[in-house]
């Protein structure tokens, strides 16, 4: 059966349409735009009315475009910046389809299911890390089982908007709350992945095939260091970075950096299957 899933994140919404069966998810089509739904969240605990236009926008294009492909549904889930809104009804009442709104541990089910479904690992034990724009999932399971999860409000929007270029702040705030949330996942083996478009991004900056590259502590301390020197004009020009995600990436790619320094972790494997393969799947 050909499905559809609409991911409505803080910053990006995100479509995948696929050819579905019992284990197997097909894609056929898939597309991504930043439409910023949590843009002023952190101060305001509010959604604005034009981050709310521009994500609905989005929204109805993607339902046009998943119809004319002929699926015969089309589903829509809404993450964290659904979670945290005081207002966030005002949005669901402005989209063409209902909208579930997920909880954190939710959501990392759903990631945990999507990256398990790359046969690559589908029996190995894996810690999967998520960084969205207003959070960011850790998941531990193995064969599709679940272990253990922890899911954090520390994405990349919401980093940005609380300490904007003061690096060493943000850094410091994260190596002290990651050294703690992820004590639990340390000093165990397992292969670490990494999603959303944050690592997707760092991959293509570093010019590598983006699904099952492997990035090293090293060389995401070395991307991250360098994207944060340079000016955010010249961020917007570097190869494989889209414009409109300039701003965030150092903030989210910071967050990757301090949880591999915090779990002890070498080396993480890049998949580009995560919540949106995980909701077909199901």
């Amino acid at each position: 059966m050909r499905r559809a899933v609409i991911d409505v994140g803080t910053n990006t919404v995100k479509l995948l349409v696929a050819d579905v069966a019992p284990g197997v998810v097909t894609p056929v089509a898939a597309d991504a735009t930043t439409t910023r739904l949590g843009e002023g969240l952190q101060q305001t605990g509010r959604l604005s009315a034009a981050a709310i236009a521009r994500t609905v926008e989005a929204i109805v294009r993607y339902v046009e475009r998943a119809r004319a492909l002929d699926a015969a549904d089309v589903m829509a889930l809404t993450t964290s910046a659904g979670r945290s809104a005081s207002n966030a009804n005002e949005f669901l009442q402005a989209c063409p389809l209902p909208v579930q709104i997920i909880s954190g541990e939710r959501e990392a089910e759903l990631i945990f299911r999507g990256a398990s479904s790359d046969p690559s690992w589908a029996t190995e034990r894996l810690l999967v890390m998520d960084v969205g724009g207003g959070s960011t999932e850790w998941i531990l399971g193995c064969a599709g089982r679940v272990e253990r999860m922890q899911s954090l409000p520390v994405g990349a929007v919401r980093l940005l908007e609380r300490f904007g270029d003061n690096f060493a702040g943000m850094a410091a705030y994260l190596r002290a709350e990651l050294k703690s949330a992820l004590r639990p996942f340390a000093g165990e083996r397992w292969r670490m992945i990494g999603t959303g478009g944050t690592i997707l991004t760092l991959a293509r900056i570093a010019r590598m095939p983006v699904d099952r590259a492997r990035l090293t502590l090293e060389s995401v301390r070395e991307l991250v260091t360098h994207l944060n020197a340079l000016p955010l004009a010249e961020r917007r020009r570097v190869p494989g970075l889209p414009p409109e995600r300039a701003d965030i990436i150092v903030a989210g790619g910071a967050v990757f950096l301090f949880a591999m320094e915090a779990l002890g972790a070498t080396e993480l494997t890049v998949s580009v299957r995560a919540l949106r393969f995980g909701a077909l799947a199901e």
